[in-house]
């Protein structure tokens, strides 16, 4: 009997000490390209392991370079240039221009910067102001003299500030007493304009100053100053017949204006492409014949631009 109740108080314990027994642990399976995290962190782990970038001392002030836009395409993120565009001179003939900007908007070409010469500094700045080829078109419809200088400016730009423009611009001026160049980019727009648009055998100096024709590296330096990569010039002084652009063949008028088509024609230094705009059926103070220029102009841009925005893959 005495043997019999301790083999039943045995079985008691034993039954006992399994109901407390802890189950062991379900370990689940990592999932693939989980995400690891540290606790203490709590940021995410890379797969492999990557050594830390080293602080720089605190000596060391680097500036952060603007980063360039980019483009996602079927999830591919691709990098695009800065791109910056001169306006060549040509009196009339920068309305062709506006034809070259209506193309340049269809290609969606991000523009950060413009300049222009002469009336193409007019050009540019409507440009500017909204980035709209059609704003463009429509101030400079406003425009009824080549040689009324104050006038048209405030017609077109009225209290506009340089600094309510969209992206930078500038401008070249040449002081003829001081025998000095002046690149403009402050200011009101309307007061600033006639330094730039003024022109030889158009309008005569401004004030002692008259707007350079051909000032194109200096503007392209500058431009990169501001964080340009690619620098475009778009000409519509090329010619092929090379007939006067002003005047008679010897004229002072004359020689300006050929020499500024030459710079054009000859890719200047610091310029990555030209769009050469060749509107040798216009002459340089046919303002009337403006709608025709500027639908020549998206006329003769249309390939070049169709080849530059592949080379830049745009």
């Amino acid at each position: 009997m005495a043997k019999n109740k301790i083999s039943f108080i045995f079985l008691i314990l034993l039954l006992a000490g399994c109901a407390t027994k802890k189950p062991a642990p379900v370990i689940a399976e990592k999932p693939k390209n989980s995400q690891v995290y540290n606790e203490k962190d709590e940021k995410p782990a890379t797969p492999a392991d990557t050594k830390p970038e080293q602080e720089a001392p605190p000596s060391a002030t680097a500036p952060t370079p603007t980063p360039a836009p980019i483009e996602a395409t079927a999830g591919v993120v691709k990098s695009l240039p800065r791109i910056g565009l001169i306006f060549s001179a040509g009196g009339a003939k920068a309305w062709g221009h506006i034809g070259v900007i209506k193309e340049i908007e269809k290609a969606k070409w991000p523009v950060k910067a413009v300049a222009g010469l002469e009336w193409g500094a007019a050009v540019a700045a409507a440009y500017a102001h909204q980035l709209s080829a059609n704003e463009v078109e429509w101030e400079l419809s406003k425009v009824r003299d080549l040689d009324d200088l104050e006038r048209t400016s405030e017609t077109i730009f009225g209290n506009q500030s340089v600094n309510d423009l969209r992206v930078p611009f500038v401008c070249p001026s040449l002081n003829i007493v001081k025998q000095e160049a002046f690149l403009l980019n402050r200011g009101q727009l309307k007061s600033l304009m006639p330094f730039c648009i003024s022109s030889p055998g158009i309008s005569g100096a401004y004030k002692q100053s008259i707007g350079l024709l051909d000032h194109i590296s200096a503007l392209s330096q500058h431009m990169r100053a501001t964080g340009v990569k690619k620098v475009i010039l778009v000409n519509v002084l090329a010619q092929g017949s090379k007939k006067p652009l002003m005047g008679e063949v010897g004229s002072a008028e004359n020689i300006l204006w050929v020499k500024a088509a030459v710079a054009g024609a000859q890719k200047p230094s610091g310029i990555d492409d030209v769009i050469q705009i060749d509107l040798d059926d216009y002459g340089i103070k046919d303002l009337d014949q403006k709608r025709e220029i500027i639908a020549r102009g998206a006329e003769l841009s249309y390939d070049q631009i169709k080849k530059l925005s592949t080379k830049y893959g745009l």
